[in-house]
């Protein structure tokens, strides 16, 4: 118990002794609390200050005091009663806030605005151009507009402490400073954006002709635009640029040929130039994309390297061009041709290659057929050719529909075979060649034909003539004379004969028609001339009367023989006395009317006969014979007449004498 009591007094002791330690000699200071400065924005940083406090006590301080905010901050009371600490603004609403400072035996506090903040993730920028937008100090959970110069460009929200993230992209405005603007409805803050100019291309590579659009944005309002492609100016779509009123404008032009590979396109005002750098791509281009086996293709290259050898393929194989050795210029382009190599039907790449820079172009190989010849008679022979038809394939060649031979392609779809020309009317045939996928045609011609056998003869020879290609009745003339008729068969063939006609030496026309058709030939009539007919009589120097008979020994000649005799009183027979022509027998006797007159013993009369064949061929003339033509005296008549009647007298008188003396017996 005593024990108990020492202790008590002991502890009551202890506390009066801590009491007199804490307990100032005089009276205390009222406690204060200061802000600064009392209004600021999101992550700012505020000071905290104040004084009358007890010292060496841990105080604590309430920003946004007695809120769903509320941030605390402890520390100790300097020796001296103040405390000053450093505060950042925590993520709040914007409002009024109290800020509380308190320790165990005091308490003061002060008021602090929270302002409201944006920020931009750039303050300069391009039309166009994504932008990131933070606002602080906003009311709660309001929605906000952003504005540009004005215009709203977005719309967003704030979230339950008043901030607010959102992108939106510069709108249309010329070369300069512009307004951005958060508005939640009760506070609304600005902040500046620099606009730039600029351009953009689309697209930014490409061939030569590629169009490119060119937008501009940032320039001055209002202004002429001019446009450069690799420092010339380019002709553009429209001819005259402006840009709006908010320094804006868009226009296209083609890209050139041959140029630099990597030219800048420039787009100035006058006083500010907007820049983009433009790839000319590799690219060549065929003139014509598709055609035939053997057609001459043209390639045109641009964007290459400068001066390098350029190789060009056709499915990856090596082929002939002109020039054998092709090299790009300065600007990278070169040109060059080829031909169509035998290829398949269907699509094939060409490339050029200058060992950096490749391009390919695609070309469409046709199929075709050619035929030699492209007309002719029936029964002719055509060779067919034919490209671009499957690999390996079996091909059916027709003509007008009629299956006329089977031939195969090989592996690069190509085949030659040939085929007899059907019996046919004259006119124009498809010929067709068809591998089951692939078709193509080309047209033949039949011809009307014929044959004249023989082709050489004599008058009366027989001629036969034939003929293909003919419809309906079928006239055969010999030198525009008729000379038979008939007509063609369902197959448009014929065949008659017909005797040469009398007709001279030389070639004759055998014209063959029918109503749509004419065709010539010829027939060649013998040009040997006869045998030289013999002389027989009159002997030469015989003496004639006035009306002699000649003969002569007769000649043959296939085409027939006429002979010509001449009578003159010459050796040359510039004097002619008598003529005869068309003469058939080997023999003529002076007509009464056609006497000759007496000569005398030197001036005989000379006498020629030459022979002509059915073919007007004519032989050279007989040696010339002579004669004389004699008349007796008129005495010499009268007497011959006188012993003439005494003769015959004397004869009667002696039969009659005979008679009489049988009679008497």
């Amino acid at each position: 118990m005593k024990y108990m009591n020492v202790l008590r007094i002991l502890v009551l002791a202890t506390f009066l002794l801590l009491a007199l330690f804490f307990i100032p000699a005089r009276p205390a200071m009222a406690a204060s609390v200061t802000v600064s400065p009392d209004s600021s924005k999101v992550d700012t940083l505020i000071h905290i200050g104040g004084t009358g406090f007890t010292p060496g006590i841990t105080y604590r301080t309430y920003f946004a005091y007695n809120t769903a905010y509320e941030v605390v901050i402890s520390g100790t009371v300097a020796t001296d009663g103040t405390i000053s600490h450093f505060l950042t603004v925590p993520e709040v609403p914007g409002g009024t806030y109290t800020v509380r400072v308190a320790t165990s035996l005091e308490s003061a506090s002060d008021v602090f605005a929270a302002e409201p903040d944006i920020q931009l993730n750039k303050t300069s920028a391009l039309v166009g151009e994504q932008i990131n937008i933070y606002g602080t100090g906003f009311r709660a959970n309001r929605s906000v507009t952003i504005r540009f110069d004005g215009s709203a460009v977005e719309t967003t929200s704030t979230n339950s402490r008043g901030s607010f993230s959102e992108t939106f992209r510069v709108p249309e405005g010329d070369y300069g400073s512009h307004d951005v603007t958060a508005d939640d409805k009760t506070y609304e803050v600005t902040i500046k954006l620099y606009v730039k100019q600029s351009i953009s291309i689309t697209p930014r590579s490409g061939a030569t002709g590629t169009t490119v659009t060119v937008s501009g944005t940032g320039f001055r309002d209002n202004q002429s635009i001019t446009i450069t492609f690799d420092g010339d100016r380019v002709d553009t779509r429209p001819s005259t640029i402006r840009t709006d009123d908010d320094g804006s404008f868009t226009a296209s032009f083609d890209v050139p040929t041959c140029i630099n590979r990597t030219p800048e396109v420039a787009a100035s005002d006058g006083k500010y130039t907007g820049a983009a750098e433009f790839t000319i791509l590799a690219n060549i281009s065929l003139t014509p994309q598709s055609g035939y086996v053997g057609d001459k293709l043209s390639v045109t290259g641009d964007g290459f390297r400068s001066n390098r050898l350029i190789t060009l393929t056709f499915d990856g194989e090596a082929v002939t061009t002109t020039p054998m050795s092709i090299h790009s210029d300065e600007t990278g382009c070169f040109d060059a041709n080829l031909d169509i190599p035998p290829s398949t039907t269907g699509g094939h790449t060409i490339r050029a290659d200058d060992g950096i820079e490749v391009a390919e172009a695609n070309f469409t190989t046709l199929s075709a057929i050619s035929i030699t010849p492209t007309s002719g008679p029936i029964n002719a022979e055509v060779m067919v050719n034919g490209s671009g038809f499957g690999p390996g394939r079996v091909v059916t060649i027709r003509f007008a529909e009629e299956h006329v031979r089977t031939s195969a392609t090989d592996a690069k779809g190509s085949f030659s075979d040939q085929f007899i020309v059907p019996p046919s009317s004259s006119g124009n045939y498809s010929v067709i060649a068809s591998d089951g996928v692939t078709t193509a045609r080309a047209i033949f011609t039949v011809t009307t034909s014929i044959e004249v056998r023989p082709q050489t003869g004599y008058v009366g020879t027989p001629i036969t003539v034939t003929g293909t290609g003919f419809t309906s009745a079928i006239t055969i003339q010999y030198d525009d004379v008729v000379v038979a008729t008939t007509t063609a068969d369902a197959n448009g063939a014929f065949s008659i004969s017909f005797g040469a006609p009398l007709s001279i030496h030389g070639h004759h026309t055998v014209i063959v028609s029918d109503a749509i058709n004419t065709i010539e030939a010829t027939f060649t009539m013998e040009s040997d001339a006869p045998p030289i007919p013999g002389l027989l009589s009159p002997e030469n120097g015989s003496r004639q009367n006035s009306r002699p008979s000649f003969n002569w020994a007769p000649v043959s000649d296939l085409s027939g023989v006429t002979y010509t005799l001449q009578i003159a009183t010459d050796n040359s027979f510039s004097t002619l006395l008598l003529e005869k022509q068309g003469l058939t027998q080997s023999q003529y006797t002076i007509a009464q009317q056609e006497g000759l007159r007496s000569t005398d013993s030197k001036t005989p009369y000379y006498w020629r006969v030459r022979a002509i064949d059915g073919a007007s061929n004519e032989s050279a003339w007989s040696t010339p014979g002579t004669f004389y033509v004699r008349f007796l005296p008129q005495w010499a008549i009268y007497v011959l007449i006188v012993a003439v009647s005494v003769l015959i007298s004397v004869l009667i008188s002696r039969k009659v004498w005979r008679k009489g003396g049988l009679m008497a017996r």
